[in-house]
């Protein structure tokens, strides 16, 4: 497998694993601002 195959193919796999982070990370988030204590004053109700 020549270098070029092997980087495409480990940028491929790297965007799909911090896409999925950034997903989780971003969902997290939301729950704890939903759940009121991620920072004081920033709940809509």
């Amino acid at each position: 497998m020549s270098l070029g195959a092997l980087f495409g193919f480990g940028s491929v796999i790297f965007l799909i694993v911090m896409t999925g982070a950034f997903v989780y990370g971003m969902t997290a988030l939301r729950a704890a601002a939903d759940r009121g204590n991620y920072r004081p004053g920033s709940s809509k109700n």
